[in-house]
């Protein structure tokens, strides 16, 4: 009986609260929504948003969303931000979802009298960048510190469709939940800790990884980026007038000429000790410009900078790109000296490369980098050590960087693993067994490596598997390479191809061995037979460092020709080959190489007015690279070079004996490149130059014949006005530039500015000359003319056309073809930015 009304009372009580509980829902008002800029409808992050007549309000996220929730009565909301109009909605109890859209208020930002704040704030940031000399962490002629480093991606996003298909349908347990309710898919985390040292007199820089710790879905996991650990990796320094990522230039809020691209607002200010931190807010002062919004915090002492955070203002200049969010902290050394002592990077990226507004959230990348200083010294103490003392600048891993043991991890790291990272970990490993993940695994691999892994073989390279030329009519190609299921230090790799005209078969056959150890040695022994271009040759690989091969492909150029391809003979090889990277930055590569060429069809041997079958040469060459804080993709036998912001440079010699028609004849070569890509602000010039001399009487075929062009795409290193056999020199300079402005004008024009065009001007030039004794030797085709003024082109074009194209008109500007090339031509060629 006691039981049974104790049952009753109970049964009674939870009536009675699930009533309460739902009265209480009833009158709770939650709104949540999205803010957006009326004329480009980009997201605004950091906008005021609170019910009228409360104290409860909230900001916007880095993507213009809120949520805000009351549970007394609140029937107004208020939306509002610096240099927009503000917005007062009326909502209802209960649930609601806005989309709200702010519209810019030029006028009312120049009526509004701050002059008191406006005088505040621009005396407070005049001090600001007087001291920024001063202040800056990178001014100091000596320091170290340990970096640690946390990076991770994941997909977002993730609906039921996809939670419910057959890759993941019996895997659910892999997505995650993020408070809002939506749902992701883990797919990287990694981990580094750095030693760095600096000093400027004489400059050394040395950077020792301590411990590396990598999770990520097959290629993301697998691949070693010497130098960074991600394409992203970058330290954030707002003190600097411009901070570049994704290969774009941001102005800082900090930049000297700040006022001519931000609009200031001094918010607030807090005592702290005998000193204030002033808050400032920045905003862009026009649209157009590649500049952040967010805030700063100032302290009056020494007036450095503390923190500053902001977004990306707008993303319609930039493809894939949904929102950024960059985030620095400064610290005191010794209570007075600044620092660095943490930064922030958050970025979305998207599928598509423009916004379409569908009224639904698509699956999109979310890329965050979290880095930490600690043990920092700014004592003047021994001088950097490095390996050798030609150098000025050295990576190294320690044995067991990446074998630490969970103890080691625990007691190094900055900040402790949250759960939802341990649990990052285990969900990767079992993400990687999913037979589908292992495709699209193979797919973005190949991208990479031009093989697609079939398991103990690798099938490709595919850019070779179908061409076509005049001569063998369409080609058809199958190769392979061994993987690294069979060995990681050896490696076989070939194919054959098939020409459907001439009925003759090609292909080649090679080994490779990687020896052990932190450098890369890498030695190869290869067989090729195909079919080269006149004037095709590895010297190509100097500028394009990332082709598989010496033959070009623009998918441009495969699909629209101007002349069909005829200057072809066929090739013979056999090459030994030995790569030794001496130290970061600097590697030799040695090569002994045996060929035949053979009299080719439409441009036959000649020599004396007889005809020569063959010629056939033996050369030996010495290659030297130099780069300096490079970022490279290391792949078993193939390395791919990421970026630098400095030079680099290749010098070779190289010499042989080459016969012909009973006739021998000994040469030596010197071939150098320099590449280069600079910042100007927010647009980029990239220069080339590359230059030789060939001593010694060789056929034409192994002097340098000036790359041509004969097709409708462009190429970044070709003349793309000249015809392939219209020059040959044993004396040469080439020169090759181009200027991206990067949308510097489209941005600013209204009916243009949404289209994000970027604008690209180009020049090339060449002076070369023929010695007299090479008219001796086989005799020129008839296409050839010798160049008695410097040959120039330019060129004028749009970048980013439809997102994917690049587009220019250029011309010859001297000197006129005398074999029929064109004058002035559009060229096209496809790519994918940012």
């Amino acid at each position: 009986m006691f039981n049974a009304k104790v049952v009753r009372y109970y049964v009674w009580i939870c009536l009675l609260s699930c009533v309460i509980t739902f009265a209480a829902k009833a009158q709770e008002t939650i709104v949540k929504g999205v803010v957006k800029d009326a004329d480009n409808l980009q997201t605004l992050p950091m906008v005021n948003v609170y019910f009228k007549n409360t104290t409860i309000g909230t900001i916007s996220d880095s993507l213009g969303n809120f949520q805000l929730t009351s549970k007394i009565k609140a029937d107004t909301l208020v939306v509002s931000f610096l240099g927009y109009q503000e917005r007062i909605i009326a909502v209802r109890t209960g649930y609601s979802e806005l989309h709200v859209v702010l519209e810019p208020d030029m006028v009312a930002l120049g009526e509004v009298k701050v002059k008191p704040s406006d005088e505040q704030v621009r005396a407070l940031l005049k001090e600001m960048v007087r001291h920024k000399k001063r202040n800056n962490p990178e001014k100091h002629d000596r320091y170290s510190f340990e970096r640690y480093t946390k990076w991770e991606y994941r997909l977002n996003n993730v609906k039921d469709k996809m939670m419910n298909s057959r890759v993941f349908k019996d895997h659910k347990s892999y997505f995650k939940t993020r408070k809002d309710g939506s749902r992701y898919l883990p797919v990287y985390l990694s981990e580094q800790l750095v030693r760095n040292e600096f000093q400027r007199d004489p400059l050394k820089q040395k950077s020792t990884i301590l411990a590396d710790k990598t999770s990520g879905l097959g290629v993301l996991g697998e691949y070693e980026i010497g130098g960074y650990t991600s394409g992203l990796d970058i330290r954030v320094n707002f003190y600097n007038n411009y901070i570049k990522l994704l290969d774009q230039n941001f102005v800082s809020p900090a930049a000297d000429n700040g006022w001519f691209y931000y609009r200031y607002y001094l918010e607030d200010s807090v005592q702290v000790g005998n000193n204030k931190h002033y808050k400032v807010l920045f905003v862009p002062r026009r649209k157009g410009d590649k500049v952040l919004r967010g805030h700063m915090y100032v302290e009056n002492q020494h007036y450095s900078l503390l923190e500053v955070d902001g977004v990306l203002a707008s993303t319609s200049g930039m493809n894939f790109v949904k929102s950024l969010r960059l985030c620095c902290q400064y610290q005191f050394v010794g209570d007075s000296i600044p620092f660095y002592k943490r930064d922030e990077v958050e970025a979305i990226f998207d599928y598509l490369p423009i916004d379409v507004s569908t009224g639904k959230e698509r699956l999109e990348l979310y890329y965050s980098q979290v880095s930490s200083i600690d043990k920092v010294d700014l004592t003047t103490g021994a001088d950097v050590k490095l390996s050798a003392k030609s150098i000025s600048y050295e990576s190294i891993k320690l044995d067991g960087a990446y074998n630490r043991d969970t103890a080691y991890w625990n007691k190094v790291r900055h900040e402790p693993l949250s759960s939802n990272d341990k649990m990052i970990y285990a969900t990767i490993d079992s993400i990687n067994n999913i037979p589908v993940v292992k495709v699209v695994d193979n797919l973005a691999r190949m991208t990479m490596t031009g093989y697609y892994d079939v398991g103990k073989f690798e099938l490709g390279p595919y850019v070779d598997y179908i061409q076509y030329n005049k001569i063998e009519g369409a080609r058809l190609f199958l190769g392979g390479r061994t993987s690294k299921e069979i060995s990681n230090r050896w490696m076989v790799w070939g194919g054959v191809g098939y020409g459907t005209r001439n009925r003759k078969f090609s292909g080649s056959l090679g080994g490779g061995y990687k020896f052990p150890g932190t450098k890369r040695k890498v030695l190869k022994l290869y067989y090729n037979d195909k079919y080269a271009r006149m004037g095709e040759n590895e010297n190509i690989l100097y500028l394009y460092e990332n082709m598989l091969t010496s033959s070009e492909n623009n998918l441009v150029s495969a699909l629209f020709t101007r002349d069909e391809l005829d200057e072809l003979y066929r090739q013979k090889n056999v090459t030994l080959s030995y790569e030794h990277e001496w130290r970061t930055g600097l590697s030799t590569k040695f090569k002994s190489t045996f060929l035949n060429q053979y009299s080719p069809e439409y441009y036959p041997f000649y020599y004396q007015d007889k005809p020569v079958s063959s010629i056939s040469a033996g050369e030996l060459s010495l290659d030297f690279r130099f780069s300096w804080k490079e970022k490279v993709v290391d792949d078993e036998f193939m390395r791919l070079y990421v970026s630098s912001d400095y030079p680099i440079i290749h010098f070779t010699v190289g010499g042989g004996r080459v016969e012909f028609a009973g006739k021998e004849e000994y040469y030596t070569k010197i071939h150098s490149t320099l590449k280069h890509n600079v910042f100007f602000g927010q647009t980029q010039l990239k220069y080339a130059l590359e230059g030789g001399m060939i001593f010694g009487q060789l056929p034409y075929t192994l002097l340098n014949i000036p790359r041509g062009n004969e097709t409708w795409g462009y190429y970044r290193f070709d003349f793309n006005m000249l015809n392939y056999l219209e020059y040959v020199h044993d004396k040469y300079l080439h020169a090759y530039m181009e200027y991206h402005l990067n949308g510097f004008l489209f941005n600013r024009m209204p009916l243009f500015k949404r289209l994000g065009l970027r604008e690209v001007v180009s020049a090339k030039g060449m002076i070369g000359d023929l010695s007299q004794k090479q008219y001796e030797s086989i005799t020129l085709p008839a296409s050839v003319t010798p160049l008695n003024n410097p040959y120039m082109e330019v060129g004028v074009g749009l970048e980013n056309l439809f997102r994917f194209f690049r587009v220019e008109g250029i011309w010859r500007v001297t000197p006129s073809s005398m074999v029929g090339a064109p004058e002035f031509g559009i060229r096209a060629k496809f790519e994918i930015k940012l």
